[in-house]
């Protein structure tokens, strides 16, 4: 190994000097980077906070839809399978941002996708983060009104709806001002780690309430899927399996906040948050498959009973979660917003901070309200996570297979058999996004435009 000190031309062309070092060994591992290292920032997010935010990010509204996404693709095996499947792909890509995020130190995914891209790539990435983002944040809207409504109904009765001040727009408008909106205004994201764990303890609680429930509820009247009807059924799960596993947007700035910003710190967290969301995944996916059959709703908690306690505790617990997950992903939408601005306006980056305040104010009243504006007005969750969840692959499979291509064409010090073993894995990542993306959506047109036929989310 060697280690060079003092002013120095960089791997990728940038000079050193100071405390900046750059090392160099082909034999420390697969890739066998040249890696920069600089004065890192210290973060203040520890590891175990890193993961729940993580997990945070993951598990919520896409948990409730799993068990629709099992019955559609066929049934619990494929279901599972499909999700394992993508879960080491998704692994994958989470290191790749991280490797590549090292370069520049780069505190997010968007910057990221400019390092390694250039100037296309950053607007695409942006206008994509943008949009992804923003379509979760209304499914988060849509799940909350859906718990309102079912907590009401226990509370009150069916003729709630009958009195305005517990209309689902009110109550919808009413947490979202007060509890979701305050908790968007902040610059950084590090102190939603302690909402955080309460909403990742929450996702658990409903788990066993499905799996409890299995126990408790008679065999479902309606058929158990258990094969595909046709081979296009299989992929139908992809959607809800994206949407539930893509941490990718917020997992940049999660790394670039850990007290300890290094690839093997981050790993651990990856491995953590993928374990506690496989095991969410599997258990709300199978249990409430085994409890409904092919009619369970696209939120599956609107399946159960209004009156059922353990469950009305459930509504509540998964309100928490998405009360502290929107401003997550609102958080990194309001980042690719502000980069676009910035950007568009050419400002320097001592004007950029000296606005930064009431630019984020605005970005975040604007975003609020247009997402709030169409949760009260589109119907389920199943019809939004069928639009963005195969976008959902390009941040998973898309941009990372870019992002590892470019990597080894202009940093690696690997081998040329290993470079092109690397580089096919990234062509390999980046079809397969490209073909996830759109055989979701033309699935999810179909189904829009000729009506399908009757399956699991009509709720």
């Amino acid at each position: 190994m060697e280690t060079v000190k003092g002013p120095v031309a960089g791997p990728d062309g940038l000079t050193a000097s100071g405390n900046t070092f750059y090392v160099a060994n082909e034999n420390t591992s697969l890739i066998g980077s040249i890696s920069v290292e600089r004065d890192r920032p210290v973060g203040k997010t520890s590891l175990l906070g890193a993961i729940f935010i993580v997990v945070n990010a993951c598990i919520g509204a896409g948990m409730l839809n799993f068990p629709a996404a099992y019955q559609g693709a066929g049934g619990i095996h494929v279901g599972i399978l499909m999700q394992c499947a993508l879960l080491l792909v998704v692994f994958g890509s989470l290191l790749i941002l991280a490797l590549c995020a090292d370069i520049r130190l780069s505190p997010s995914y968007q910057d990221v996708i400019t390092e390694m891209c250039g100037g296309i790539g950053k607007i695409l990435s942006e206008i994509m983060i943008i949009i992804y983002t923003f379509g979760s944040c209304v499914a988060y809207f849509i799940v909350i009104g859906d718990q309102l409504d079912s907590i009401l109904t226990f509370i009150h009765g069916e003729d709630f709806a009958d009195f305005w001040y517990m209309n689902r727009k009110f109550t919808i408008s009413i947490f979202a001002v007060f509890i979701i909106f305050p908790l968007c205004i902040p610059k950084n994201i590090d102190f939603l780690k302690y909402p955080s764990s309460v909403g990742v303890l929450a996702s658990f609680y409903v788990c066993a309430v499905i799996v409890v429930n299995y126990h408790i509820y008679p065999p479902p009247t309606a058929e158990i899927i258990t094969k595909p009807q046709s081979w296009m059924d299989v992929f139908s799960a992809i959607p809800a399996i994206c949407f539930g596993f893509q941490c990718h947007v917020s997992s940049v700035p999660v790394y670039s906040s850990l007290k300890k910003r290094t690839l093997g710190e981050f790993t651990k967290v990856v491995i953590g948050a993928l374990t506690i969301g496989f095991i969410a995944y599997t258990l709300a996916g199978v249990y409430g498959s085994l409890t409904f059959g092919w009619v369970v709703c696209s939120d599956v908690l609107l399946s159960y009973n209004a009156d059922d306690v353990p469950v009305t505790v459930a509504r509540c617990m998964i309100l928490c979660n998405m009360l502290t997950t929107y401003p997550v992903l609102q958080f990194c939408g309001r980042l690719a917003i502000d980069s676009m601005w910035v950007t568009s306006w050419n400002l320097s980056s001592e004007e950029a901070e000296r606005r930064a305040k009431p630019r984020r104010i605005i970005e975040t009243l604007i975003w609020f309200i247009c997402s709030l504006f169409l949760a009260l007005f589109i119907p389920n969750i199943g019809v939004v996570i069928s639009v963005i969840g195969g976008l959902a692959a390009v941040f998973i499979l898309v941009f990372p297979g870019v992002c590892l291509i470019q990597f080894v064409l202009k940093h690696s010090a690997a081998s040329i058999p290993k470079q092109r073993f690397l580089i096919a894995i990234g062509f390999i990542y980046t079809a397969l996004g490209i073909f996830i993306l759109g055989e979701s959506t033309t699935q999810s047109i179909m189904k829009d435009v000729m009506n399908g036929h009757q399956q699991s989310g009509q709720c």
